[in-house]
């Protein structure tokens, strides 16, 4: 991060001079003697630096440090004190942020929950080992009563953990990157959040005064807000913007109210950054966990293509060998004398409807065979089946299984990913197949059912026993010797993904039913509008 050369040097001045600011702007309420202040944001930038650029630029901390004493606080006899809490502050968060990249694995991007759990952990105890030596070599230098060090230490390492728990985080997640585009509801959302903060504010210091510690707690919910609804990012930026006003209104109050208030601002940070933390690795092991649904579900619709295979190739095999004998009809009259052109023209063009249903099957199974991440499209639910039963034909026909479609009248328009929805179909009719060995009726039906599409697929088998029943959704259970029990579980992931839910409508000895919902697109449509 700091690099060398003029880079380098500039970098370096860049941090002492914001190291200086920050501790400048956050220097209120100083405690007597030593001038320790309850929130302290300057260790949060460098560890920051020292998890960026390494542990071994300490020397750098140390000079921003003492830069810092030099400027905003007038330094006590003698002068070895503050140089020596200043080098052994700087070596003991050098030796914190060693510990967090080599022997923790801490990630400066907080790819996971343990990642902030590190983090704070290296705060408590690193500011706890600082506070004791920071406080203990003034106390050794004289400066310091021995009766106030109980009073210096806390205070220093309560403002040592909030500096770090707010800045840190922040200077990590938000370093110089590319700007990410905000669309305007995010902006109307995050702005929503601030002036619900600021209303916070006002009602804590505003009614009564701060010794009202009971309305701090309405700082929380715009921050947990914050932190639900944008992960770490939202609830770092809330942190941020919550202490910085915190310092605003504790210019204006007592010195000893603001100690008290030290400690729920360390609760209101930790707790704010924890939830941020663990609403973002909750959506990120549900993005992994929908890639991995959705590798399974291509591994499935290869197994059930390769099972198709066979009676695929007889009923592509039809329009082929079709195709070819009207051709060669074609050619058998047009070299007659005289051609017969009328009679050529209807070969021909019979070869082409063959060739046709020919490429409609091809196009069916590329389809079904596809990776299930295209882009959503609008198609009507009533297509949706008759797709869905022209792939089952031929498996069907095989096994003696009658296709009955009962749709209601008019246009069901739903947006979805087709293949997916289309493997839910098919998923259900072939299950149906399965448990009717002697052939049968499956019946698909689609109808409307205020705002949403309601499908069913029902068969006329035996049913399900009771307890397979009990548990047709869990992963790995099945009925069949070479099934994997995942069928069902990917069917129900699709259907939730797209706002719907999917269930056993009935199971008994005429057969079962199964049947699954999906939003409208023309509802959506018009209840957006």
């Amino acid at each position: 991060m700091i690099g060398g050369g003029w880079r380098g040097v500039l970098l370096a001045a860049a941090f002492i001079l914001a190291y200086v600011a920050l501790d400048r702007v956050s220097f209120i309420h100083s405690l007597s003697v030593v001038n320790i202040t309850p929130w302290n944001p300057p260790p949060g930038l460098g560890l920051a630096v020292l998890l960026l650029a390494g542990p071994r630029f300490f020397p750098l901390f140390f000079l921003a440090g003492v830069a810092a004493d030099l400027v905003v606080r007038s330094l006590p006899a003698p002068l070895w004190t503050p140089l020596a809490a200043d080098g052994l502050v700087a070596l003991i968060y050098a030796l914190g942020a060693h510990l967090l990249l080599r022997r923790c694995g801490f990630d400066p991007a907080f790819g996971r929950m343990r990642d902030v759990l590190w983090l704070l952990a290296v705060a408590v105890v690193g500011a706890a080992v600082a506070g004791l030596a920071y406080v203990g070599l003034y106390v050794a230098g004289g400066v310091v009563p021995p009766g106030l060090f109980a009073a210096a230490f806390a205070r220093y390492w309560i403002g040592d953990v909030i500096g770090i728990a707010v800045l840190t985080p922040a200077i990590l997640l938000f370093r110089l990157r590319r700007p990410v585009p905000v669309s305007a509801r995010v902006a109307v959302e995050a702005l929503a959040q601030g002036l619900l903060l600021a209303a916070a504010l006002w009602l804590v210091f505003g009614l009564g005064g701060s010794a009202n510690f009971q309305f701090f707690y309405l700082l929380f919910p715009p921050l947990i807000w914050a932190a639900t609804r944008f992960g770490l990012r939202g609830a770092v930026a809330g942190n941020m913007a919550a202490q910085l006003g915190l310092i605003l209104v504790f210019r204006a109050e007592d010195g000893a109210i603001v100690t008290t208030f030290q400690f729920l601002m360390l609760a209101l940070a930790t707790v704010t950054l924890v939830l941020g933390a663990a609403i973002t690795e909750r959506r990120r092991i549900q993005t992994a966990l929908h890639a991995r649904l959705e590798d399974l579900a291509q591994m499935s619709r290869l197994s059930t293509a390769g099972e198709m295979a066979a009676t695929l190739a007889h009923e592509l095999n039809q329009p082929l060998l079709a195709a070819i004998v009207f051709t060669r009809g074609a050619q058998r009259l047009l070299a007659a004398e005289p051609p017969d052109l009328s009679k050529a023209r209807g070969a021909l063009d019979r070869a082409v409807a063959e060739s046709q249903r020919a490429g409609d099957i091809v196009r069916r199974l590329r389809e079904f065979m596809g990776s299930g991440r295209a882009a959503r499209e609008t198609v009507d639910l009533a297509a949706l089946l008759s797709d869905v039963i022209a792939l089952a034909a031929p498996e069907g026909a095989r096994r003696g299984v009658r296709f009955v479609t009962q749709v209601d009248k008019g246009p069901m328009p739903v947006h979805v990913d087709k293949v997916q929805m289309s493997q839910v179909v098919l998923n259900l009719v072939r299950n149906g197949m399965d448990a009717m060995t002697g052939g049968g009726d499956i019946t698909l039906s689609a109808e409307r059912v205020g705002r949403e599409g309601r499908v069913e697929v029902s068969d006329t088998g035996p049913g399900l026993a009771d307890e397979v029943a009990g548990h047709l959704f869990e992963p790995f259970n099945t009925t069949k010797a070479a099934g994997m029990g995942l069928g069902l579980t990917i069917c129900r992931s699709f259907v939730e993904a797209h706002g719907g839910r999917l269930w056993l409508e009935r199971s008994g000895p005429s057969g079962a039913a199964f049947r699954f919902t999906v939003p409208l697109f023309e509802q959506e449509r018009g209840g957006e509008g």
